[in-house]
């Protein structure tokens, strides 16, 4: 290090400043403010064609990718096994969220107060509160996708068991 350096007043105060300067940017990312391209979806008729065409396609798919995994007889790998299990388990996914949208939709405020429509609206609310446990069959679907391609990894080449 420079002596005539070290012996300034600038660097006393450069290393000074600098804990403060870290301790204060520091304390603004462990508070930070709102964000404001966050955008809830609590009505539901917003974008619900499309999220429903989401559910039914991906659901498709998956059963299209089980269908193909029988037909190759590919089930007989370890890997592809754990493939067709988290398909199962995005289809089941897909439909809970489908008819939970639909019920959603049913759910919505009305100005009905007949005793018959408290009681749909009553077995319409239960069952929307079971379609919101969704991740229940997500949280599987996930777990299965993982093994199955650590499965494929730790295999190296596809070979039945």
């Amino acid at each position: 290090m420079n002596p005539k350096f070290a012996a300034s007043g600038t660097a006393k105060w450069q290393c000074r400043l600098l804990p403060i300067m870290v301790g204060l940017l520091a304390g603004l990312l462990c508070y930070p403010t709102p964000a404001l391209a966050f955008m809830p979806h609590w009505d539901p008729e917003e974008a619900f064609f499309v999220r429903q065409f989401a559910y039914l396609f991906w659901a498709l798919a998956m059963l299209f990718f089980i269908f193909e995994l029988r037909q190759q007889k590919l089930q007989q790998y370890r890997s592809f096994r754990l493939l067709a299990r988290s398909g199962g388990f995005f289809v089941a996914w897909n439909i809970v969220c489908f008819i939970g949208q639909f019920i959603r939709l049913i759910l919505a405020p009305n100005d009905r107060a007949e005793p018959a429509a408290a009681f749909v609206q009553g077995l319409a609310y239960w069952l929307y509160v079971i379609t919101k446990l969704d991740n229940l069959l997500l949280a599987p679907a996930f777990i299965f996708l993982y093994l199955g391609i650590r499965a494929f990894g730790r295999e190296g080449t596809v070979r039945p068991q």
